[in-house]
């Protein structure tokens, strides 16, 4: 160390400067933190949808509209009916479909290509209106299974 003319301290020892710009922090550390990010996004969503389903079916069970659906104001002769149970839909005592869905407001399925989507026309889920295919809207009660039977 030495002292300049206006009395400054000058050290021998050389200092870098590094630009801001060259420092690089470690990609695989950043790439490691997104990738835990989205599969916690990914956890977190699929944990939300399967608590959803569950209280879906807690509120409104498929159990519910179980049972032979009968045509209501037609006569015996030329009255259509499905059937619905845990893994069937039957129409004309034939399996059409293996599955149904049911959401608060709708019921549907699909006989081979065709869908066939009723709308409920009461909160106790006992009488539907068809609303697909929409050539004949007709309206359907659920037979056999509770007190107040239309038909």
């Amino acid at each position: 160390m030495s002292n300049d003319k206006s009395g400054r301290v000058i050290s021998d020892v050389s200092s870098k400067v590094i630009p801001v710009s060259s420092v690089r922090p470690n990609k695989w550390l950043e790439y490691t933190l997104v990738l835990l990010a989205l599969v916690g996004s990914m956890a977190v969503f699929g944990l939300y949808k399967d608590l959803f389903g569950r209280y879906q079916s807690h509120t409104n069970p498929k159990s519910a509209v179980y049972g032979v659906w009968l045509e209501k104001d037609v006569a015996p002769f030329a009255r259509e009916s499905f059937e619905l149970s845990k893994d069937r839909v039957l129409i004309d005592n034939r399996v059409v479909s293996t599955r149904f869905d049911l959401s608060r407001s709708e019921l549907s399925f699909y006989a081979g290509s065709v869908e066939y989507r009723y709308q409920f026309l009461n909160e106790a889920k006992t009488e539907v209106r068809q609303l697909s295919p929409s050539h004949y809207n007709p309206v359907f009660v659920l037979s056999g299974k509770h007190k107040n039977n239309l038909l």
